[in-house]
This record gives C-alpha cells, sequence and structure tokens, in this order.
C-alpha cells in the first residue's frame, strides 16, 4: 500500500473513533475495544494529536480543527498535575502542535504550566525528574522522560526562563549517563537513594530483565534525543540517537522487521510483538533523518529516511487494522509483559506515532510541517 493511501486508511479510522467517542479520550484497548476515561490519563495527548493530524492533512480542515481544539481544552484539568513526568505526553502532541495549526493561547498556557509542573519533580542532587510523586516510586526515573523534556525546551523561549533550558539540559545528560548502556541499549529505569542522591540501581519495570533491553523504552529514547537536539543543536543528542537507532534496528526481527516486546526475543515467535515501539521508532528515525539533512548529512539522513519508511511497511503489512470496530490504528501492541497486560492490543501510543511517521515521511521535504510538530 501507497503511504499516501496508508494515511487515508488511518483517517477513515479516525472518524469512526471520533463518532463513537463523543469527547472521552481512548487509552488502550481491551479485547480490541477502547479504554476511555475524561481526563486523559498519560496517553490524552496523543488523540487530541490525530485530531489535529486529520485537521492538517484534511482539506477545508475548519471543522475538524473546532474538534480538535475542544478535545485538547479537555485537557486543561491536567495543568495543575505536578505528580508526573507525563507532561510532554500530555501536552505536547495537543498543544503545542495544536497551537501551530490553529494558535491560540489557552494552548500555550496550558502546555506552559505542564512545562513548569515538570521542575517541581526535578531532583537537583541527581539532576534527574521523578517519574511520579507517589508512594513507592519515591527516587524512581524512567528514560521515558526524554520525550518530556523538550517541552522544558519550549517552554523556556516562551516564557524567556533559563531555568527551563537549563535544568532540560541537565536532565538530559544524566539520563544519557545514567540510562544509556555503552552499547546503546537502554535502562527503563534508574534508582537513587533519597538521602544521599547516589544512583543504588538500573533496572526495568515493563522490560524482561534489568540487563535485557525493552523495546518501547529503546524507541523512547532514540525519539527523544533526536528531538532534544532539535530543540538544542546539541551534537552529541544528535549523535546518542544515532546508536539508539541503530541498536534498535539491528534487533529488529529477520523476518518482519519489527521489534518482539524485548529485544532479548528476538526472532523469538512465542513471544508478543509490539507494535508500538516499531511505530515510535518509525517516527523517530524519520525525525533524526531529518536532523542530519540539516547538518549535510545527506548519506546518513537518506539511510533513515529509508528505515523509517521501511518499519511504517512492516507495520502496514503485519499490523494495520483488519476491522473499522475493532482495535486501533495498528495492533500487535504490548503494553505491559510481565504484568500480562494489554497484550496484542491497541494503544493511543502506537496510533499516534503511526500517524505521525506517516506524515513524517509525506511531507519530510516541507520544512513547516516538519517543524509544527511538538
Amino acid at each position: 500500500m501507497e503511504v499516501a493511501d496508508l494515511q487515508q486508511k488511518c483517517l477513515s479510522k479516525i472518524v469512526y473513533m471520533q463518532q463513537r467517542l463523543r469527547g472521552d479520550f481512548p487509552h488502550i484497548t481491551r479485547n480490541g475495544k477502547w479504554l476511555t476515561n475524561k481526563d486523559g490519563h498519560w496517553t490524552g495527548g496523543f488523540w487530541a494529536g490525530m485530531l489535529w493530524l486529520r485537521a492538517w492533512h484534511e482539506a477545508n480542515g475548519e471543522e475538524q480543527k473546532a474538534a480538535a481544539l475542544e478535545q485538547a481544552l479537555a485537557l486543561a484539568v491536567r495543568r495543575n498535575d505536578n505528580k508526573t513526568h507525563d507532561m510532554g505526553f500530555i501536552f505536547g502532541p495537543s498543544c503545542v502542535f495544536g497551537n501551530h495549526v490553529a494558535p491560540d493561547e489557552r494552548l500555550v498556557r496550558m502546555a506552559v504550566a505542564g512545562a513548569y509542573n515538570m521542575l517541581d519533580l526535578f531532583d537537583p542532587g541527581t539532576g534527574l525528574i521523578l517519574a511520579w510523586d507517589e508512594p513507592g516510586y519515591e527516587g524512581t526515573a524512567i528514560v521515558d522522560t526524554i520525550m518530556n523534556v523538550p517541552l522544558m525546551l519550549w517552554a523556556s523561549t516562551q516564557e524567556d526562563d533559563p531555568q527551563l533550558r537549563e535544568t532540560a539540559l541537565m536532565v538530559s545528560d544524566r539520563i544519557m549517563q545514567h540510562h544509556v548502556r555503552d552499547d546503546a541499549s537502554i535502562y527503563h529505569v534508574v534508582r537513587w537513594d533519597t538521602t544521599s542522591h547516589e544512583i543504588v540501581e538500573r533496572t526495568t519495570h515493563q522490560g524482561h530483565t534489568a540487563e535485557s533491553c525493552w523495546s518501547r523504552g529503546q524507541a523512547w529514547a532514540l525519539y527523544g534525543f533526536a528531538n532534544v537536539y532539535r530543540y538544542t543543536t546539541r551534537q552529541t543528542y544528535l549523535d546518542v540517537s544515532q546508536r539508539l537507532a541503530e541498536y534498535f534496528w539491528a534487533h529488529l526481527d529477520t523476518r518482519l522487521c519489527l521489534p518482539r516486546w524485548d529485544f532479548c526475543f528476538r526472532d523469538h515467535e512465542e513471544e508478543p510483538l509490539d507494535a508500538s515501539a516499531a511505530a515510535i521508532a518509525a517516527a523517530g528515525m524519520l525525525l533524526l533523518a531529518k536532523m542530519l539533512e540539516r547538518t549535510h548529512q545527506r548519506a546518513a539522513a537518506a539511510l533513515w529516511k529509508t528505515r523509517g519508511k521501511a518499519l511504517i511497511e512492516a507495520l502496514s503489512e503485519h499490523c494495520l487494522y483488519r476491522e473499522m470496530g475493532k482495535f486501533g490504528i495498528i495492533e500487535k501492541v504490548t503494553v505491559d509483559r510481565p504484568r500480562n497486560s494489554g497484550v496484542n492490543e491497541s494503544s493511543m501510543y502506537g496510533d499516534y506515532y503511526f500517524m505521525e511517521a506517516i506524515h513524517r515521511y509525506i511531507t519530510f521535504d516541507d520544512e513547516e510541517a516538519s517543524a509544527m510538530l511538538y
């Protein structure tokens, strides 16, 4: 299927979902049916982002813009939530991207508030951001946070606040130091002693073992560092993104060109795939390609553009929805295999990043379209 035709199939699914969700936020599916909520959980920004993508790509999209804006503004209930690191996930695709499509000061204020919420979770002793301010998660950071750091960088420009930028840079450096192994695989979880602030454990929550590599965490990292480079132009972030992407690519299944839920199970067909990891990585590789092109590394840019498209094609062949009334856009997502939660389902982040990857590929040579995204 051509990428443009694939995009139309994705847009058809969004129309179908909009008609049935009636303003609720879809999260993940259970037995192919969406679980929804009113406050967006940590994935609400992705549904709003998908609506903005629809508005961007459809001709005469004013009605679609209004629907996307209404959905994004529903996340205002989260603007004072300083208990989770997920602010970039919540406010990036919904408010930063949304404000680029249809400028609205309310979206800007929501996203700025989200960035300041992240400051409340910053631990100066380690230079890391607490994943969740909840009992049982004291001194816990996760690699996923690198995806949220760009919200602070964006807000630092909006507010002319150097503290946001300096904190974002420190957090990025510490994630690179503590979460990225010498072979460019990732540790999902890092824990520190809350008294001494010394790192006491590197482990996992959703991967197989502490020393294996959870594929979605690897995807978050390769995309996240490419995006931090985009906001900072610091070469070290572009370099580490390439290394992380190389590891991801080298550990895909030989036959399917898709990741198992943990890379230690490469080519183990009895273990589930994680299509969301592939979708995030596809979008991340295309972002990486764009950044490499900007630095005149044209051969490397062409390579990652080709690999990003290869992941889109593999997802289209093996994971694209087969029935309008079941699952989301892509199936075969694994949410949390160790707890047997959300195995062979759909997720908002899988669907959003698959659509974003398609958008990045179709508009690769359009600087404006590239700059619109969070």
